[in-house]
């Protein structure tokens, strides 16, 4: 197994090398419908914008990368049964959609920066709770946890947009940037499996190691969005109660972005449930755990998100819409977890997991070419005044989702065979596939009539 993952590593590093080398999403096709006068100074401001955002973006999601390899195996290390696991990946995705609901209401009317240094605090915070063995100890950290996903997933993409449209940059220049954070993702989560690996399995700290290194993460990261972000709002004026209302008959009443919520819902479902499912899968026919190099798998993971990223940039080249892209991903995803029906067999021979580790890379490229596709379209469709309270909202039936599937996983039988799980997964993909075909079929509709 080991081999073939240290293969698989150097030879997906080098595909993604290729893949970047001859993509070039550039600037250039925004920059002819500006003046040539103002480009310099725009591309200036651009860059100084990225800056701001990336410095500390990016460092949010090395913490949270960091933590990626080894939470499961954490509560192993801690002597936990399967069930409890699940009871405990649970908390965070019900902590997610309850009480990380309002943290979308709370970043519009208080302001996205300052949500922003609530999601430092509170993931230092989760983190330094997972040095305790105690259950109800680690259930408290899971709930912290989940609003914390919750204000990382919406609070820095709101604030980076408002800041886009307020110094009135080119929006054709979003996809690139979203594409660049992808693409980036991707490097930094290969680079916190890799350091993850090394501490965890060779320094003999343990799996307790990479959530200590994630804690200077959401420091430093405090402190650059607390001396160099300007604040920025939804609507501040608004009461918390009639923002969530009126973010929700906002999705309600606009079919795009109800359409394009579910596709989230579902895709974003899937991928979290497969967050759970693939170490036991990976642990299947392994007479020792510790041959299995979960940071590194971890890190193979992450290359292929880069390819996918990459790949996003060149379709977008190639003049595809980010719907089709967005349908694309969720095609290839759903034959992945299609084919995992077969091969995670609890009694699967080597040759059958390593045909799932194969499936599963295949998977994180096609999440590659989904992140900055969901990013693009939610950039032209939510409303600048309801943005982090309608992604906060796109998240409340993913975590249903999520819970109800992880709460299966409790009954004996869905625990001995995860292909059900997968199965389950394969159905809600193609019903997301459906619905982007959907949403596509509109949207060129809409272009002919105009």
């Amino acid at each position: 197994m080991e081999t073939l993952v240290l293969s698989s590593f150097g030879l997906l590093s080098l595909v993604a090398l290729v893949v970047k080398k001859f993509t070039n999403p550039g600037l250039d096709t925004a920059n002819d419908a500006i003046n040539k006068s103002e480009t310099e100074t725009l591309e200036t401001k651009y860059k100084k914008l990225q800056w701001k955002f990336f410095s500390a973006y990016f460092l949010a999601l090395l913490g949270d990368w960091l933590q990626g390899p080894y939470v499961y195996q954490l509560y192993l290390h801690y002597g936990f049964a399967e069930h409890t696991i699940a009871l405990l990946f649970l908390a965070g995705f019900g902590s997610s959609s309850t009480f990380g609901t309002f943290t979308g209401p709370f970043a519009d009317k208080f302001g996205r920066k300052k949500m922003t240094l609530v999601f430092c605090v509170l993931y230092a915070i989760c983190c330094g709770i997972k040095f305790s063995p105690n259950f109800w100890v680690l259930l408290s950290g899971r709930l912290l946890g989940g609003v914390s996903t919750s204000l990382l997933f919406s609070v820095f993409e709101s604030w980076y947009v408002a800041q886009h449209l307020e110094q009135k940059l080119p929006k054709e220049w979003m996809s690139k940037t979203f594409a660049t954070s992808t693409f980036a993702n991707g490097l930094l989560a290969i680079l916190a499996g890799v350091v993850a690996n090394y501490l965890a399995e060779n320094l003999g700290f343990g799996p307790t190691a990479p959530f200590a290194l994630a804690i200077p993460c959401f420091i430093l990261c405090f402190f650059i969005v607390l001396l160099t972000w300007s604040e920025n709002y939804g609507n501040p004026n608004i009461q918390l109660w009639q923002s969530y209302k009126e973010g929700a008959q906002l999705i309600w009443n606009n079919r795009p972005i109800f359409w394009i919520g579910l596709v989230q819902s579902i895709v974003e479902s899937s991928m979290y449930i497969f967050v759970f499912l693939w170490t036991p899968v990976m642990l299947i026919s392994s007479d020792d755990d510790s041959t299995v190099p979960l940071g590194m798998i971890f890190s193979c993971f992450m290359v292929c998100i880069m390819i996918g990223s990459s790949l996003f940039s060149t379709l977008m080249s190639k003049n595809w819409t980010p719907g089709e892209t967005l349908q694309s991903a969720a095609t290839i995803f759903a034959i992945c977890t299609g084919f995992c029906t077969y091969t995670a067999h609890p009694k699967a021979t080597n040759s059958k997991r390593n045909g799932s580790f194969m499936a599963f890379l295949l998977l994180e490229t096609s999440i590659g070419l989904y992140f900055p596709s969901i990013g693009v379209l939610r950039s032209q469709l939510i409303p600048e005044s309801h943005r982090a309270t309608v992604t906060n909202w796109f998240r409340v039936p993913m975590n249903i989702i999520t819970c109800a599937t992880l709460l299966a996983v409790n009954h004996p039988s869905v625990a001995a065979d995860k292909r059900s799980i997968f199965a389950t997964c394969t159905g809600l993909l193609i019903t997301g596939v459906v619905i982007a075909s959907k949403f596509n079929n509109f949207v060129s509709q809409q272009k002919k009539v105009k």
